[in-house]
């Protein structure tokens, strides 16, 4: 995770969950709720509720895992009309501290360069200065899975496609200009 300012900000100290897990609820208040609405543009956020569950991963890196349930309300691109709107996600992250040492000569290829498989778990986030933002983590979740053209459910785009339909039907009964061309090139050979 960059250094980046979020509207949002619960910080956990990385060193509590060191061989057990730790149940961790995030639930912000009202005043919160209000800045995350008006950071990414969504009209209101009612409720969000995160029940994460930190776990030790590796040797000094965190593992956060648990739903996260947003309750809010948009504006619909196709009737503007504002709708409310539940998102259901499955968070799975790792966190590791930031490591000090330079990448070894095998994490390497033959130019120098660090290759990533596509297929592969994302590779952990950093842990800053020991401390880990779970409203940073919330905030991040959320903007990847709002929907960048939210519509109202049961709301549909009408692009005028019958007025192309009818203007296809009234050509199609028309007669060609070249069919009168055809039956003159068939009575000149006869």
């Amino acid at each position: 995770m960059a250094k980046e300012s979020f509207p949002y900000s619960f910080k956990v100290n990385a060193s509590k969950v060191v061989d057990k897990d730790l149940a961790m609820i995030v639930d912000p208040a009202a005043a919160e709720l209000k800045a995350i609405a008006e950071f990414y543009d969504i009209n209101s956020v009612e409720s969000l509720k995160a029940d994460f569950n930190l776990k030790p991963y590796r040797k000094a890196g965190l593992r956060v895992v648990g739903p996260l349930r947003v309750a809010m309300t948009r504006t619909c691109v196709v009737s503007l009309e504002p709708f409310e709107s539940v998102l259901k996600l499955d968070v799975d992250r790792t966190f590791e501290p930031r490591s000090s040492r330079p990448r070894k000569i095998r994490d390497l290829n033959e130019d120098g360069e660090i290759e990533i498989d596509l297929e592969t778990l994302d590779p952990p986030d950093v842990i800053l200065d020991g401390v880990l933002d779970l409203g940073a983590v919330i905030c991040e979740e959320l903007a990847l899975s709002l929907d960048p053209f939210p519509r109202k459910p049961g709301i549909e785009f009408e692009s005028g496609d019958e007025e192309v339909a009818d203007a296809a039907e009234e050509a199609e009964t028309k007669p060609s200009p070249f069919a009168a061309l055809q039956a003159l090139k068939g009575q000149s050979k006869e």
